[in-house]
């Protein structure tokens, strides 16, 4: 006789669910929120995301530290409930996230179907009440000795592209508590029925989870109060920048164009692009897809001593973009460093194989791919393409990529290097004597 091991049901007993393909709706509510949902056939867990299009770059020099802090009470809403409101979640099993970036900020849950209704209840409490920063946090932060923060790489690439606009300004690890009456202005300005999206993986279709929705927002009447603030886009600037740091103990050089924003038909190309030139910060055994044949680590990384970094440049926001290439090495090489810079960028307008092109291109693909593997990922993805591109793009990514020739690739480069108004940036010590912007095109389109 077999023995049938507890927990486990017989072939006998089984029911087998066939497999389909998620089916994927978008709907919106007379309030101003989307409702996006994936149905999927097999109930292992279900998520939820609630995305806001609103980020660092939202923020006013007042309210610099508001998505930090709700990140920080990511539970609290008042003095008393922190506790009970992580208790609740912890008797299910659930832990809740909240991230964000510089433009969108995303709450999230994964969570067995059983108990939908008790998550569902906290998160859009947490998500939609206006939050209070607590004494004992700000106490704290009182009595702690903050280092003053020191800008990093990526933010001098926007302040030299974007100026002095507040996508360049946004601090991505600022650990500042702001005034309680800017931080209720943040949430009750940038966090509105007007730039939502609800989103749900799992069994329950799109109109059941549509439904449920709806009488639970009912509950939160004060939220729909809220009316978004207007956001100004950024525009591109060509010029010769130069950011001293005299703690810096190397020296950044980028050559930046103005790249593509996340609907722009281009997209896909520099995507592409940059796979192509890759990153390479360290020497590595390589490996599949770990960029070893890219042309930053052939030819500047490991074949050029002052180079300590390269990396290509590829900023892309819903309404701007950056492209370009990036090298560090000591500042007593400057010179060595600019014209390695110039030369490589130049060499990208040159016949390319079709190994190259096709390796970048399935590096692209690839990538994609391995970050879409888990629902919960899927789901977050879906939502903020919906954001940035005007659609949900997932299902769109590898067409897109596939359908880039190589001509249209090399004739976008060529375009940069003989059309386009370049910035150089100069970050780190010893920045004086740098080129003009005369010296810069003359030596790009020799």
């Amino acid at each position: 006789m077999n023995k049938i091991l507890r927990g486990f049901s017989t072939v006998k007993s089984m029911k087998f669910i066939k497999d389909k393909q998620p089916l994927i709706k978008i709907s919106e509510l007379p309030s101003g929120i989307k409702i996006f949902t994936e149905q999927t056939a097999f109930p292992f867990a279900s998520d939820i995301g609630i995305c806001f299009k609103a980020g660092l770059r939202n923020e006013l020099p007042s309210e610099t530290g508001s998505l930090f802090s709700l990140n920080q009470h990511m539970y609290h809403i008042s003095e008393n409930d922190c506790l009970e409101n992580f208790e609740q979640t912890l008797r299910t099993g659930c832990m809740l996230d909240q991230t964000y970036d510089s433009e969108l900020s995303y709450w999230k849950c994964q969570f067995i179907q059983e108990d939908f209704d008790m998550i569902v209840d906290v998160l859009l409490k947490l998500a939609l009440t206006t939050k209070r920063i607590a004494k004992e946090t700000r106490d704290q932060f009182n009595k702690m000795s903050i280092p003053q923060e020191r800008m990093t790489i990526d933010e001098a690439i926007k302040k030299a592209a974007f100026g002095t606009h507040p996508l360049a300004n946004a601090k991505t690890s600022a650990q500042i508590l702001p005034k309680q009456e800017d931080f209720s202005r943040f949430q009750e300005q940038m966090l509105t029925s007007q730039n939502m999206i609800i989103g749900y993986a799992g069994v329950w279709s799109h109109e059941q989870f549509r439904e449920y929705i709806e009488k639970k927002l009912v509950n939160h009447q004060q939220f729909f109060q809220r009316q978004l603030r207007k956001q100004t886009s950024p525009e591109f600037i060509s010029q010769i920048c130069a950011i001293n740091d005299d703690q810096n103990d190397s020296i950044d050089i980028a050559l930046l164009f103005k790249g593509n924003k996340w609907s722009d038909i281009n997209m896909p190309t520099q995507y592409i692009l940059n796979q192509i030139l890759g990153s390479s910060s360290s020497w590595s055994t390589g490996g599949p897809g770990k960029g070893m044949r890219s042309r930053t680590t052939l030819n500047l990384m490991q074949s050029i001593q002052s180079v300590e970094e390269a990396s290509g440049v590829s900023q892309v926001f819903s309404d701007a973009g950056i492209l370009g290439l990036r090298v560090q090495g000591p500042p007593t090489s400057k010179q060595e460093l600019y014209s390695c810079l110039i030369d490589e960028f130049r060499k990208l307008g040159q016949p390319m194989s079709d190994e190259e092109f096709l390796r970048g291109k399935n590096i692209a693909i690839t990538l994609i791919n391995l970050n879409l593997e888990r629902q919960a990922d899927r789901l977050e993805e879906q939502i903020k393409t919906t954001f940035l591109m005007g659609q949900n793009a997932v299902p769109l990514y590898e067409s897109l990529i596939q359908n880039v020739t190589k001509e249209q690739l090399q004739d976008y480069v060529k375009n940069l290097i003989n059309n386009a108004e370049p910035t150089l940036l100069y970050y780190g010590k010893n920045v004086q004597e740098v080129p003009t912007m005369q010296q810069v095109k003359r030596n790009l389109r020799k």
